[in-house]
């Protein structure tokens, strides 16, 4: 018998997380049976959020299987964290990290890699990526590096995104310039706001590709994935900076594309980037330094990461934890109280029987709003993120 999946929780705005839905859809296609939320036995959720929003009645006699978007030492920042905890089934990891943090709440986990479609992001001849850099206005003698991921807060796009450490990619390639005077920085993508602001103050060049705004250009800004492979074509290394993360996809893409990648030791650039990993700015700095001597020769990494992280490779994953739970028809009856009862939750919070909460992860949650560390390594790493969080706040 096939599984019966829904799949649930996207945004609609073709971003990350409708992205996660779309490449599982794609790994499993013709080994399930994929249905609406009443006539499904498995609901697969691209996040936690939203199955919090449609309550426990209509989650009654369903197995909940959700993605891991970030690693567990975020969520345990996040209220309602607790009350996802005791429902989720079993949580799809998307790193080593992230299995490892799982296991220390006690959580049920499995893997599944993230992966990217490979006839999108591939490398571009030598020819191709002189073009594509002297179209953007670059010289031969130009070393460029960049990223394409927002690095703005929504709520306030002054304010840098602690996630994604543009405080300290700037910080990096400050560093970097004084043994590389050709450094340049190619930017890309929507809510880019912080970064470009404090490369113009520090007089480090840049070039952006889009449509400059002072308000939100998220519906302006983002790029086809088709011409984000062609920009990463015009950088000699892609550099990652970011805090915490649940991949992030970019170490992916910039890989797939065949170009150079450094990133902290985060989420999946931790289990493909063997090499080119850095701690601090300074050690990033030096990373860029010996890539612009010697080059970055990443075609090993490729190769391991078009296996390891391809299609297949995810289909796999994912069939193994769908059939890890008992499948069984849904009953008239179960598709009637499943209809009733998402309806009803769509009206009125008042419908929205509420979970009840793990009380392992809410302990530690209290532990992290206490600053009680010493526990378990999870909760050094979460104290971590709330304080970087607090101190980009800050005027």
């Amino acid at each position: 018998m096939k599984p019966r999946v829904h799949f649930f929780g996207g945004q609609k705005n073709g971003w990350a997380l409708d992205e996660d839905l779309a490449r599982a859809r794609q790994a499993v296609t013709g080994r399930i049976i994929e249905c609406s939320f009443v006539r499904s036995t498995i609901i697969h959720s691209a996040w936690w959020p939203p199955l919090l929003q449609v309550g426990s009645r209509a989650l009654r006699d369903k197995t909940v299987v959700c993605f891991a978007d970030n690693p567990p030492a975020f969520y345990l920042t996040r209220p309602g964290f607790e009350q996802a905890a005791a429902r989720v089934d079993l949580w799809i990891a998307r790193s080593q990290e992230a299995v490892r943090q799982f296991s220390e709440l006690g959580l049920p986990v499995a893997f599944a890699p993230y992966t990217v479609d490979s006839k999108t992001f591939h490398p571009l001849d030598t020819e191709i990526r002189r073009k594509i850099r002297a179209d953007l206005g670059l010289s031969e003698g130009d070393f460029v590096v960049g990223n394409f991921h927002r690095d703005s807060l929504e709520r306030d796009l002054s304010l840098p995104k602690a996630q994604k450490g543009p405080d300290l990619f700037v910080d990096l390639v400050e560093n970097a310039r004084r043994n590389i005077p050709s450094l340049k920085v190619l930017l890309a993508g929507p809510r880019r706001h912080w970064l470009r602001g404090e490369l113009a103050r520090r007089g480090i060049p840049f070039l952006f590709v889009g449509e400059v705004t002072e308000g939100d250009d998220f519906s302006l800004n983002v790029l086809p994935r088709e011409k984000l492979n062609a920009l990463y074509a015009a950088l000699d290394c892609v550099v990652i900076s970011s805090r915490w993360e649940g991949g992030p996809y970019a170490s992916l893409e910039a890989l797939f594309a065949g170009r150079p990648v450094i990133s902290t030791r985060v989420g999946m650039s931790a289990d493909l980037l063997q090499g080119f990993l850095y701690s601090t700015p300074d050690e990033g700095a030096g990373l860029l330094t010996q890539i612009a001597a010697n080059g970055g020769d990443v075609t090993l990494l490729r190769k391991a990461a078009l296996d390891s992280h391809s299609s297949e490779a995810l289909g796999e994953s994912l069939i193994s934890a769908y059939r890890s739970f008992v499948m069984k028809p849904v009953s008239a009856l179960h598709s009637i109280k499943a209809m009733s009862a998402l309806g009803l939750s769509r009206m009125h919070q008042i419908f929205k029987k509420p979970f009840d909460q793990h009380k392992g992860v809410a302990g530690i949650m209290k532990d992290v709003r206490q600053n009680k560390t010493g526990k378990l390594p999870l909760i050094e790493a979460s104290i971590a993120i709330a304080r970087a969080e607090i101190a980009v706040r800050k005027p």
